[in-house]
């Protein structure tokens, strides 16, 4: 079978590059928030799906390589974004902020699960001292984590955990979902009544409720992702069998569930089963007698650790292997060098996510919901880079730079990108020119592009008034991790193309009934995820200058759906 597309609009984005303010600005009015072409009445489902390190490329290689597979069946019946991205910087909270609030870091607030404020204080500090502190939102604030004995089913977020901040005199912790500043369409589409789900990978996703409504996710779902404790095998809220081919009871070693490609497989199973559960009509831990939501989905971990992974039990590098038998021709991460061509460890984690994403339609069309849902297929992120013969690994050079030239940083979050909040703003220049002099001096960073400054304050929000944004963010040459980890050949959280240009699929089930017989369209005009968010809102019917982000941003609909 041929895949057959109809161009609307091609657009093209060429090479490794850094890109830089919003597309949404460029699309007629006829795609504004409150205008755009008449549709049928609304459907009443929208399924989001973020595959996370999900590139463009990689569904695009998929659809052509294996086109009888269910994602290729999902773009012959709905919309191809071929220039899509994600949020900058890239990382997993913003990159998910993006299409449930419609807004940028520089409205949110989130840069990274591990950033910074200004006006926050440490946890435990009951807000006594000078204000400032790291914040950190990620599986380190579960109930078991100072223990090393968090599980995967039933974690919960610990309260003296969390950051604190001082509220009318009084010390109070912040929950994610208020660190986030603004709504989510999930607060609008509880305040309408519409039942709400959402599953991610840590306790820590509490944060999709959304500023000031801690509840507007009906069921909220997460496993945790890094447990220390991994089982041979559990029972799930499906009362499937789920099997860890590389167990660790006693959360002694190294190695756990994102280490390897088959126990991310299992654990995001997991969460497809608890998905299969609200489809039909019960909750995701498999209690009857509710309505399927009408905003729901979850995030797939399997692609973002099989691009980036280098497997303990296969790779015979002394430093990482676990133990057991090297494989002398195994590939570690996602593309086989020269061809692009998937490594075998990508290409069976990208036919488990088609498996399970194919299990998820049928199950609509089993319970009729099928021609009700508009399934949107996304990512946080991508992962860079993809040309395995560009990868640098070069640790914290960055830091190194300003160290020597005697700057103090408050915080330095850094993976493909660097994100810098000094100790004292007043040395913003003196920092911004030691970078720049390490340029001219061998470029140790390997830094393409500095961010500070008029330019930064435009994209992310002017960090003398806006206690989160970054004082510095350093884009490195693309390819460059500053990591020297033996655990990871790829990451995200950058500003190249291989972090932000992510696949975009929607799929409208009313015109696509049989999931097989469309003519799929593409549109190559450049977009935003940050689009999604309007687009979800619009399709249930729902007012999308409800959002706070959309009404600061102006962010539009995704043109091109009727």
């Amino acid at each position: 079978m041929q895949t057959k597309v109809r161009v609307l609009a091609i657009g093209a984005l060429s090479g490794l590059v850094i890109l830089c303010g919003s597309a949404t600005r460029d699309f007629s009015t006829a795609f504004a928030v409150n205008g755009g072409a008449s549709k049928p009445a609304p459907i009443t489902h929208v399924l989001l799906i973020s595959v996370d390190g999900l590139h463009q490329f990689d569904l695009a290689q998929w659809i052509h390589e294996h086109p009888d597979s269910n994602m290729a069946a999902l773009a012959l019946g709905g919309t191809q974004y071929t220039n899509a991205s994600t949020s900058r910087p890239s990382d997993s909270f913003p990159g998910l902020l993006a299409p449930l609030t419609g807004g940028t870091p520089k409205s949110t607030g989130v840069f990274y699960d591990d950033s910074y404020s200004r006006t926050m204080f440490a946890p435990g500090s009951d807000c006594i001292g000078t204000p400032g502190a790291e914040m950190v939102y990620d599986e380190s604030i579960d109930v078991g984590a100072p223990t090393s004995s968090r599980t995967i089913l039933g974690e919960t977020i610990d309260p003296t955990l969390l950051p604190q901040v001082l509220v009318g005199g009084s010390c109070v912790s912040v929950f994610p979902n208020d660190f986030l500043k603004t709504n989510t369409v999930f607060s609008v589409a509880h305040a309408a009544g519409l039942r709400t789900a959402w599953s991610d990978k840590h306790p820590a996703y509490q944060l999709v409720n959304g500023h000031g409504t801690p509840d507007s996710v009906d069921d909220l779902f997460t496993p945790e992702i890094n447990a220390d404790l991994i089982p041979a095998s559990l029972v799930d809220t499906r009362g499937s069998v789920i099997t860890f081919p590389h167990p660790n009871p006693t959360g002694s070693g190294a190695f756990f569930i994102a280490d390897y490609v088959e126990n991310t497989e299992a654990y995001d199973q997991i969460k497809v089963d608890a998905l299969l559960n609200e489809i039909d009509g019960e909750t995701s831990g498999g209690s009857p007698g509710v309505d399927v939501p009408a905003i729901f989905g979850m995030n797939f971990q399997t692609v973002s650790v099989a691009e980036k992974d280098v497997d303990p039990s296969k790779t015979c590098d002394a430093s990482r292997n676990d133990g057991t038998p090297c494989d002398p021709s195994y590939v570690p991460g996602g593309y086989l060098p020269g061809t692009l061509a998937f490594t075998p460890q990508l290409e069976g984690g990208l036919q488990y996510v088609d498996d399970a994403i194919g299990s998820l339609v049928a199950e609509l069309k089993a319970q009729h919901q099928y021609d009700s849902t508009e399934i949107i297929l996304t990512a946080k992120h991508g992962q860079s880079p993809i040309d395995p013969t560009r990868l640098a690994k070069i640790g914290h050079a960055g830091t190194a730079v300003l160290t020597a030239a005697g700057i103090s940083a408050a915080q330095v979050t850094d993976d493909d990108v660097s994100l810098i909040w000094l100790a004292d703003q007043s040395d913003t220049s003196a920092a911004v020119q030691a970078l720049k002099d390490s340029i001219a001096n061998g470029n140790p960073a390997r830094i393409a592009h500095i961010f500070s400054g008029g330019q930064l304050a435009g994209l992310f929000g002017d960090p003398t008034s806006n206690d989160r944004t970054p004082d510095i963010i350093v884009q490195p040459i693309a390819g460059t991790i500053y990591s020297k980890s033996s655990a990871k050949v790829a990451e995200h959280g950058g500003l190249s193309a291989d972090d932000l240009r992510v696949a975009l699929l929607v799929v409208d089930g009313r015109r696509d009934s049989d999931g097989r017989g469309g003519e799929g369209k593409i549109i190559g005009a450049p977009v935003d995820t940050t689009q999604i968010a309007p687009t979800i809102l619009r399709v249930l019917g729902l007012d999308p200058s409800q959002l706070d982000a959309v009404g600061a941003e102006g962010t539009h609909s995704l043109p091109g759906l009727s």
